[in-house]
Formats: C-alpha cells, structure tokens, sequence
C-alpha cells in the first residue's frame, strides 16, 4: 500500500483566491504570477484570467499572442468567458467572421450574451434585422445576462423591427409602382 498523496486541486484553488485577493488589492505583478502558477496547473478560471491579464497589459506586459493561447486553452476546458474575450479580440481587429464564429463557440457553452454580439453583427456587418431578431430575442428572453444586456437587446430589437417594417413598406410601394 503507498502512501495517500494529497490532491493538487486545493492548492491550486487556495493560489487561485491568493491571485484574486492580490488582484483586488492593487498588487497587479502578483496576482499575475499567482494566475499563471494556478494555470500552468489547469485552472480554468486562472487560465482566462492570465489571457486577460496578457490581453490588457495588467501585471505584465501586453502580449496578444499569448493572451490568445490562454484564452483558448480555458476554452478547450469549457470557458464560456474565454470564447467571448477571443470573439472580442478578432471583432476588435475588424475580422468579422472570425468573432462571430467565437461568439457562436461562448453561445454553445452557455453564454447567452454571445447573442447579442451575434445580432450586432447581423445588424451592422451586414445590414440584416431579419437575421439579427431571433439573437435578440433570445437576449431578451435568457434568465442568464446582465441587465444591460437585456436593456440593450430590448433597444436594439425594436429598432430592429422598426427597419425591417420600414423595408417592407418600400417594396410594397415599389410593387404597387410595378404595376
């Protein structure tokens, strides 16, 4: 019989709340090195952090390559958060269908708020309510966003409808016209 070796998850959770305690404190450096100690142990929640540490130059150096290897090894673990944060860095550098492929990744792991960035794109990338109203009416329907999220959705969905009446007012005068 070999002797009972302790698990390694608390210890990575107890480096996990260090960080997070350093983090709300102002100690930036720390709270990094503390992250990246908790993700190299496969913390997922630690490995979002470092990729955004790395994304926002918190505590260490501006690195987006990085930042993206972090992101997406917590995704690969199931981090909804991680996609979004992916979704956000290519919506960012105007690659449209890269972030939208990302924002549908953080819906399917649960994040209904991806589908608000789904409906913006439809709205602005491509000029389409039709596409854009389902995503928001999900939005608006979901018990799991923020209350911004809902107030925008709400916002947008209505505006939304508005163009799409206001377009089929126009073919139908140009049908009329047709005639």
């Amino acid at each position: 019989m070999g002797i009972p070796t302790k698990s390694r998850k608390p210890d990575v959770h107890k480096l996990f709340l260090r960080a997070d305690r350093e983090w709300d404190q102002g100690k930036l450096q720390s709270a990094f090195r503390l992250f990246l100690a908790a993700a190299k142990a496969g913390d997922r929640a630690a490995q979002t952090n470092v990729g955004y540490f790395y994304d926002n130059g918190i505590g260490t150096r501006r690195n987006e390559v990085t930042a993206l290897y972090w992101y997406r090894r917590a995704y690969r673990r199931g981090d909804a958060s991680a996609a979004i944060n992916i979704a956000t860095i290519w919506r960012d550098k105007h690659k449209a269908q890269r972030a939208l492929a990302w924002f549908r990744r953080a819906v399917r792991l649960g994040d209904d708020g991806g589908n608000l960035d789904i409906a913006k794109h439809y709205l602005q990338n491509q000029s389409d309510p039709r596409k854009a109203i389902g995503y928001l009416t999900k939005v608006c329907r979901s018990d799991c966003v923020t209350a911004a999220e809902k107030e925008e959705a709400t916002r947008l969905l209505k505006a939304a409808k508005k163009k799409l009446k206001a377009r089929s007012s126009v073919i139908a005068r140009r049908v009329v016209a047709c005639v």
